[in-house]
């Protein structure tokens, strides 16, 4: 194996110690991460989209809905339930440590790559079955946007093709797009090289250096380490979001440096069609006179004449601007916007700039979630807790870029509300897919100053034990349909039938805290659990004449009646 790579890979193992057993399933992992978070710039988990054991010429797959991973159809349900023509790329693996490139094992990939949209003869087990239906939802809805297809075989060598497997992959393609399915086909081999720099990009800063001449300093600020603000031409604003070359009508930008996801940017729309087709015939010089500007923070800027280079950055307002540039045919040097780029390391400060900033535009109620002080308390203790229990709230995407941690100890503010919502509220039917209608309901009711940050911790922690339980085959990962209704089940269990736990005061829930915590920390105990409750659900879906199949018994789960049904027959033992 070439040397970077393998002390990569030693890097990444050490990270991420216990989730997987062997190198080979490590490395799988490792190409995933290099490809997708490093040279894609998506912020996913890589063991979300990893397949254990040994899946026909599959090693992942990843299912992306408006940039989230999406591994079944409550995922899809969850980011469909927002917005309109959505952005859809399904991105599938196979990675080889050896350093040559096998024929036979790029056309068995590619074959089951094929396979996956057509018979699912070659490829249907358990774990696919999931990413089957949600592919099968997509698909059914995909009338107005069609989605793109990536596929990534991994090797350890250079990755030169010889002309058989050039030949392999020109057929393949064509073969993929006479389905008539995808907006774009894309078959790529990856060597060493590529994974190397995939890596590095994934476990650094983000660093631009960009031409900002003409600046004026802004006024002294004690949360403020410097600040500059005046106008900056189109290619040093695009230097900043990273935009590769301009390729059929568009330079792709990098997702991972916007507050507002880039995703949301709607090429269609009148208004953007309209600036567009201004630009594109010629009227350069008029952007900046009709441009509301674009703000920068930045954690580190250092100044060296008119270059300003800037690190750990993002561009908190001006993804409709960034988005309109890189579509522009024109000569976009003699493109100015108005600029300010602003070094600070404060975050409530840097919170504040973003709302300030975005106040005219959408932002999701997830978004403005890690704004509230609650938010930045619970990202603290949560990581100060002992090493088995530590949980990282990502208050915002790439927030852990950079740092060396388990990527699975990640969690998301709409993630802990699910889990919330499953344990505290008695809502594990409603978890998975409405997650924002309880947000909605209870939204008075959650994230408040004078709540238990324990016991949103506990809901962390409960969230990523039992993926873990999955991941690492202790828990049949067909069960994991089942997995709010199995952290329902600790609280109910020990809770006295109440759903206003988040407010009683310490005495009234520190019992059950310590019930559920010491059946979650203990994997026998909680393995236990977790069968003893998947077990009752399947006895109840059977006597179901509606429930046949997976999803049958995905949608039976979701309604009251079900939920109703297994509560009092469960708890009645």
């Amino acid at each position: 194996m070439n040397p970077i790579i393998k002390a990569q890979l030693s890097e990444f193992t050490a990270q991420n110690t216990g989730i997987l057993s062997k190198e080979t399933d490590y490395f799988e992992a490792f190409s995933i991460f290099s490809v997708l978070t490093g040279l894609y710039g998506h912020n996913i988990v890589p063991f979300r989209a990893h397949l254990k054991g040994e899946e026909f010429g599959l090693d992942g797959v990843a299912i992306l809905v408006q940039g989230e991973i999406c591994t079944d159809t409550d995922e899809v349900e969850a980011v469909q339930s927002i917005g309109k023509n959505h952005d859809i790329e399904f991105q599938f693996f196979q990675s080889k440590t050896s350093e040559s490139l096998d024929y036979g094992s790029i056309a068995k990939f590619l074959d089951a790559v094929y396979d996956f949209f057509t018979t699912n003869s070659l490829v249907r087990s358990d774990q696919i079955s999931d990413l089957l239906a949600a592919k099968d939802l997509i698909l059914s809805r995909a009338t107005k946007k069609s989605p793109a297809l990536k596929c990534h075989y991994c090797c350890t060598g250079s990755g030169e093709l010889s002309s058989e497997i050039e030949n392999l992959i020109s057929q393949n393609e064509e073969k993929l797009r006479l389905l008539s399915i995808f907006s774009d086909v894309s078959l790529q081999v990856y060597g060493a090289a590529p994974l190397r720099d995939g890596y590095r990009s994934a476990t650094s800063s983000i660093e631009s250096k960009i031409n900002f001449p003409k600046v004026q300093t802004l006024p002294t600020h004690d949360k403020v380490n410097q600040a500059f603000i005046g106008y900056v031409s189109g290619d040093q604003l695009l230097k900043a979001a990273k935009a590769k070359d301009l390729i059929d009508g568009v330079r792709e930008i990098s997702r991972t440096i916007f507050f507002d996801n880039v995703r949301d940017f709607d090429p269609d729309s009148d208004i953007n069609k309209s600036i567009l087709a201004e630009l594109n015939s010629g009227d350069l010089s008029s952007f900046v006179y009709k441009n509301n500007g674009v703000t920068i923070v930045a954690k580190k800027i250092t100044r060296t004449n008119d270059d300003f280079t800037i690190e750990d950055y993002q561009i908190v307002n001006g993804c409709q601007t960034t988005n309109i540039l890189a579509r522009v045919s024109a000569d976009v040097s003699k493109i100015h916007i108005p600029l300010r780029i602003i070094g600070s390391t404060d975050q409530d400060f840097v919170s504040s700039i973003i709302v300030g900033t975005n106040k005219q535009n959408k932002i999701s109620d997830d978004q403005f979630w890690a704004l509230l002080p609650f938010m930045k308390d619970l990202e603290e203790y949560c990581k100060a807790q002992p090493d088995e229990k530590v949980i990282y709230v990502e208050r915002r995407d790439n927030q852990y870029r950079g740092l060396p941690i388990e990527r699975t100890r990640l969690i998301r503010p709409s993630d802990l509300m699910k889990s919330v919502a499953a344990m505290y509220f008695f809502q594990p039917h409603r978890a998975a897919r409405d997650h924002r209608g309880i947000r909605d309901e209870f939204k008075d009711r959650i994230f408040l100053p004078n709540q238990s940050l324990e016991l949103y911790h506990l809901a962390a922690l409960c969230f990523y034990r039992f993926d873990l339980m999955v991941r690492t085959g202790k828990v049949d990962r067909k069960h994991s349909l089942y997995k709010f209704y199995c952290i329902f089940s600790l609280t109910r269990k020990f809770s006295n039938k109440s759903s206003d736990i988040l407010n009683s005061g310490e005495k009234k829930f520190k019992d059950m805290y310590n019930g559920v915590l010491d059946i979650v920390m203990d994997t026998e105990k909680f393995v236990t659990h977790i069968n003893d409750v998947s077990l009752a659900l399947d006895e109840l879906s059977l006597d179901s004449a509606t429930a046949k199949s997976r999803e049958q018994v995905r949608d039976q789960i979701r309604s009251e009646s079900f939920f109703e049904k297994f509560s009092s027959q469960y708890f009645s033992k």
